[in-house]
């Protein structure tokens, strides 16, 4: 009875299949891969090295390898992994199967079962209340220039309601950034925050 290859194998095996087939399907050659790897700053993959990874003579894909691969073929990493859309289950962890986009939530972090109150879910959170807040100032801004241009009226309630939202998304946005910055974690910038991009403060 032949024996199965290692998990760590068969993870090789698939990220070789998934490079040659988003290679192929771009109609790029393993040596204008390699160009493209080597123009991302990676030129130790060259076209004997991709060539020996999709053939399986080399069965380790370092992650740099994987992120420069993934990036010269314009592919999201994981999907070189996890080949969504082309598999209807993946082994994700050894012995482990699961659907590849359940597989690729859950490489991301974004899952249902993850962690909540991880650095990289609370930084999702960061980012998605400052785009919450700049798309609130964004309406009043142009509201405002509505009003001005061509003589539109906006209810007060409404253009209130909009200031009292982005009070409240601004403090919790705050109120995130003081407890990021208690857990020690990096601060992403908020650099005119308070104002539509190139526009003064409203």
């Amino acid at each position: 009875m032949e024996q199965k290859p290692e998990w760590s194998a068969r993870v090789s095996h698939v990220i070789a299949q998934e490079v040659r087939r988003h290679r192929t399907a771009r109609s790029m050659s393993a040596q204008q891969l390699a160009d493209e790897c080597a123009r991302l700053g990676h030129p130790a993959l060259q076209r004997t090295v991709i060539s020996n990874i999709e053939t399986g003579r080399r069965r380790d894909v370092s992650v740099a390898d994987l992120m420069v691969l993934a990036a010269a073929l314009d592919v999201a990493p994981a999907s070189l992994i996890y080949p969504v859309g082309y598999a209807a289950e993946v082994e994700a962890l050894p012995g482990r199967a699961c659907a590849p986009l359940d597989a690729v939530d859950r490489f991301a972090g974004l899952d249902a079962e993850a962690d909540q109150d991880t650095a990289l879910a609370l930084l999702r959170r960061h980012r998605m209340l400052e785009q919450r807040v700049r798309g609130v100032y964004r309406r009043i801004w142009d509201q405002g220039i509505a009003e001005q241009r061509y003589g539109l009226e906006v209810e007060d309630a409404e253009a209130e309601a909009g200031r009292e939202l982005a009070r409240e998304l601004t403090g919790q946005l705050h109120e995130l950034r003081a407890e990021l910055e208690r857990r020690g974690l990096e601060l992403p910038p908020l650099s005119g925050l308070d104002q539509p991009a190139g526009r003064e403060g409203v």
